[in-house]
């Protein structure tokens, strides 16, 4: 990174050696150089500070007899294991009715895992669902977790054909 601010710094003009006859211009080229390397520490801290996403992934909608098989990813990108999480999720129609609510249970997800869940809804055509909403995180057990965090650490998305929203 220092290599590539150098050059930055040389190709925009600023002089980062010290001569004898431009002291004052050497000292603001060495000013801005440590300026614009604090600039970057603290924006790499800030990156490492930033909160961890829960990522849910739609990942497929099979029949299963009368039932529609639902198939999600969740990566847990957080510090600490999710014991068990339950998201009340709302499974709208086609015409944009409510068609309705289940809760899924998570299970266990390690921290900075992945997982794969699947379930079932029983008297449900895949075709009919237009669109899943995780409307609330009920439960979310762990070290330090409540439904909240878990809530506000949510990030959705889909392979389907079916629009996911959180």
């Amino acid at each position: 990174m220092f290599t590539w601010l150098v050059g930055f710094l040389r190709m925009t003009g600023w002089n980062m050696a010290v001569s004898s006859g431009n002291r004052q211009a050497g000292r603001l080229g060495s000013l801005a150089a440590a300026t614009l390397v604090l600039m970057a520490a603290a924006s790499a801290a800030a990156a490492q500070d930033a909160p961890r996403a829960i990522a849910i992934e739609l990942n497929g909608a099979e029949p299963n007899g009368k039932a529609c098989q639902l198939s999600f990813v969740i990566d847990n990108g957080l510090t600490t294991t999710i014991n068990d999480m339950a998201l009340e999720l709302v499974l709208f129609e086609k015409d944009g009715r409510v068609g309705r609510f289940v809760v899924v249970r998570t299970g266990k997800v390690p921290a900075s895992k992945s997982r794969v869940r699947q379930f079932g809804v029983p008297d449900t055509a895949c075709t009919s669902i237009a669109r899943i909403l995780v409307n609330d995180v009920k439960e979310c057990a762990g070290a330090g977790l409540v439904p909240t965090l878990c809530a506000d650490s949510l990030k959705v998305s889909t392979r389907t054909d079916i629009r996911f929203d959180d």
